[in-house]
């Protein structure tokens, strides 16, 4: 699932239960352990609570490039 950050209008690659691209994964919950999600995984577990999600299929070929960016 792609987030669009909200201070630089950047979209973080996510799964909203066990990751995202983000600097505040890595930080607050990976190394400090200080928090259960971020603000994007949390964004995209209400956005599919409430069926606002757009659904769009990627190719394996095109995953594998959003994967290479990452």
């Amino acid at each position: 699932m792609a987030v669009v950050g909200e201070s630089q209008r950047k979209e973080y690659f996510c799964f909203p239960e066990q990751y995202c691209a983000c600097y505040s994964f890595f930080y607050d919950i990976v190394n400090r352990g200080e928090q259960l999600c971020c603000k994007h995984q949390l964004a995209a577990r209400l956005a599919a609570a409430l069926g606002t999600c757009v659904n769009v299929r990627v190719s394996d070929e095109q995953l594998a490039l959003l994967l290479v960016k990452l």
